[in-house]
């Protein structure tokens, strides 16, 4: 069993080398999922590859983000160039890599990574005839579930056992994407999931899922080929220790982690897997600091208690404050900085943007200080743009909050952030009238379909969620509707017998598998959903051998560059409605204290974001859950020249029947965008990445 180790840095490379490993995984300065970890240079990469392999230990290339076009060919270009010297593997998630590396570099082994979210038997089945050798599963599955997948395939099996573990199934976050505009699938999450959150009055971090420790259960993962560890930003110190603990197959710290979670037919999930099941603190835990100037911080996943009363003697007692000194505000660049004060001088900034950017100021000269308060600092970023905002700011308080720097840092950080904060839409503001021959209207309440299914301006996209349901869904709506297949499927059972029931439908696919799987069976028209990321032309000309005929275009990008993709396709864009931001299998019963789950399926859960201030609300389907922002998207396509093949897509998502009703009507009207905004349902909406791009 291969023990497979993280290096963000040259620190860890040694660390594999020290206590023997047997690979290691690690990216390029660009196109890996860990852009906040150091990465290595193109110099650095290649002693490191050649230092590995004079120790027999091998290192896997991750390039594992979604891809556009020119980014693909900058890969090959690079890898073809021989400048750098080719890994043992590569770890790749874009199935349009995918097929150039294999077609470029076919004596390079294939890893699939854990961001293509492979969880069931489907996907092993196509990625076995796509010509790959590894898959790195989903963080997600369950021990019964890992090792029945092992027993069903030939490819080799990878999967995490100690470390991060994220709140969203691998691959599908668009918590950062939606809200931000910067994409987990891009290598920069933001971890909105990681801040303080409130429901029913009582304040947590309801949405952390602490770091897992499985190594406990390497026993009983015997047959898989190799066991990984999370962690390029890691410390040497926490590597050694699991590297250790892994080759003696047990480690006395606290066991957490999806692999210890519920039975899934029990519908308890995983409840009990962290500190979701209780408040982190309560207003009343903390005397005299208003709650705005209360920061969470973390040490080996578990939170500091605060207090303003001096105590010197407990370590576990920390005095870090954060000011907030605006809220977070979609329609703008959100920027947060952290301040590291030594003597009372700013000697370290951290910036970080709405994209999740990161970026480190020094201090490097000491003839230059200035004074300065955090008010006067924060107005002079402000003074940069309207559209920059400056929600928090994170610092060690001294009395009279006043605090030197250097000037020529300060000039450093205004000139960065004034180059990497433009906001713009994607073309000017000119004006065409839509007025749309009809609306995609996807939904998951038969209400819905059954209130709409006889106007001819409406074509149903129903979310069937569960096949268990399929045959009395299309014995009641035959060929009215267009059937979206489940996005999941956690028991790898195959739904051959059931697929068949759609033979002449009208379909539309959520896993790149299941167009395999449906390969043999005639269906009406295909559809494609943007969970199948088709981020390049390569990906795309894949899917048409499948005989798909309608795709939809990515939210994570704006217009023109799904026009570059979809130039003389039919294709879906996104016209408005409520899309979930996280898919996730955390179940969160004990926090909202829910008596039933069949009385609490589909009844939205609110939950408030108190770090930003923006609402949230939790949909629970009967074996994940979907998050939801509280204010829809509204999209404005009457700033851009529609081509004949574009059509759009409503989607009602913890909408009441008669507000989809309302909308409908509305859309009927070439003028839909202003009247939608005058109704209490469209007026706090906002326009996402299709529309906005942040350069």
């Amino acid at each position: 069993m291969e023990i497979l180790s993280p290096a963000g840095n040259n620190i860890h490379i040694n660390v594999a080398i020290e206590e023997k490993s047997n690979a290691v995984y690690g990216g390029l300065k660009k196109w890996n999922a860990r852009n906040n970890a150091v990465n290595f240079s193109i110099d650095e990469y290649n002693r490191n590859i050649k230092n590995l392999h004079e120790n027999n230990i091998k290192f896997y290339l991750t390039l594992n983000t979604l891809m556009l076009d020119e980014e693909i060919e900058n890969i090959i270009t690079l890898l073809k160039s021989g400048e750098i010297e080719l890994p043992d593997s590569f770890i790749v998630a874009d199935i349009g890599l995918i097929l150039r590396l294999k077609r470029e570099f076919p004596n390079v082994d294939l890893h699939i990574s854990t961001q293509f979210g492979a969880h069931n038997i489907e996907d092993l089945i196509f990625l076995e005839k796509l010509g790959v050798k590894r898959v790195i599963l989903a963080r997600e599955l369950t021990l019964n579930e890992i090792n029945k997948l092992k027993k069903n395939t030939t490819l080799e099996i990878e999967t995490f056992i100690w470390g991060s573990q994220c709140l969203s199934y691998s691959g599908l976050c668009f918590f950062g994407s939606f809200i931000n505009g910067g994409s987990g699938n891009r290598g920069k999450c933001s971890i909105l999931c990681r801040d303080v959150y409130e429901v029913n009055s009582e304040k947590g971090t309801f949405l952390y899922v602490p770091d897992m420790n499985c190594i406990n259960l390497t026993k009983e993962l015997g047959e898989i080929d190799s066991l990984k560890i999370e962690g390029r930003r890691r410390t040497k110190e926490e590597l050694q220790k699991v590297i250790n603990e892994i080759k003696n197959k047990y480690s006395e710290d606290e066991q957490k982690g999806y692999l210890y979670g519920s039975k899934p037919e029990e519908n308890k999930m995983y409840e009990n897997i962290n500190h979701r099941i209780k408040p982190i603190y309560n207003l009343k835990d903390i005397k005299e600091i208003d709650e705005k100037d209360v920061f969470i911080e973390y040490k080996h996943g578990v939170p500091y208690k605060f207090t303003n009363e001096l105590d010197k003697e407990n370590e576990n007692i920390k005095y870090v404050y954060s000011e907030y000194k605006d809220s977070y505000k979609i329609e703008k660049n959100n920027i947060f900085f952290v301040l590291e004060i030594k003597d009372n001088k700013i000697v370290r900034i951290d910036y970080t943007n709405y994209k999740g950017e990161f970026k480190s100021f020094f201090i490097n000269n000491t003839n230059d200080l200035i004074s300065i308060s955090i008010d006067e600092y924060i107005n002079k970023i402000k003074e940069i743009s309207n559209n920059i905002n400056v929600y928090k700011v994170r610092y060690i308080r001294n009395l009279d909050n006043k605090y030197m720097i250097s000037n020529s840092m300060l000039l450093e950080v205004l000139k960065y952030v004034e180059e990497n904060n433009n906001i713009k839409t994607t073309t000017n503001n000119r004006k065409n009238e839509i007025q749309l021959d009809m609306i995609y209207v996807e939904t998951d309440n038969l209400e819905v379909v059954d209130n709409l299914k006889d106007d001819k301006f409406v074509k149903i996209i129903y979310n069937l969620d569960y096949m268990e349901n399929l045959e009395k869904i299309v014995n009641k709506y035959e060929n009215k509707i267009i059937y979206k297949l489940p996005l999941f499927n956690w028991n790898s059972d195959n739904y051959n017998e059931l697929y068949k029931k759609l033979y002449n439908k009208e379909v539309m696919f959520t896993r790149i598998s299941q167009l395999e799987a449906f390969k043999n069976i005639k269906l009406k028209k295909k559809y494609i959903d943007y969970s199948i990321y088709v981020w390049n032309k390569e990906t795309l000309n894949f899917l048409r051998k499948y005989e798909v005929e309608e795709f939809t275009a990515s939210p994570e990008l704006n217009f023109e560059q799904n026009e570059n993709i979809f130039a003389n396709q039919k294709v879906q864009y996104i016209l408005g409605g409520k899309l979930p931001l996280v898919y996730t299998r955390n179940c969160f019963k004990k926090v909202f204290g829910c008596q039933s789950c069949n009385i609490d399926l589909q009844k939205a859960k609110k939950i408030k974001n108190i770090s930003k201030d923006l609402d949230f609300e939790i949909i629970c389907k009967k074996d994940y859950r979907m998050i939801l922002f509280n204010r829809p998207i509204l999209n404005d396509y009457s700033k851009f020249n529609i081509n004949k093949n574009v059509k759009f897509r409503y989607i009602t998502y913890s909408q009441k029947p008669k507000d989809v009703k309302m909308t409908i009507d509305i859309l009927k009207d070439s003028n839909y965008v202003e009247k939608l905004l005058k109704t209490d349902l469209w007026k706090e909406s906002y326009e996402n990445n299709l529309i906005v791009t942040r350069a």
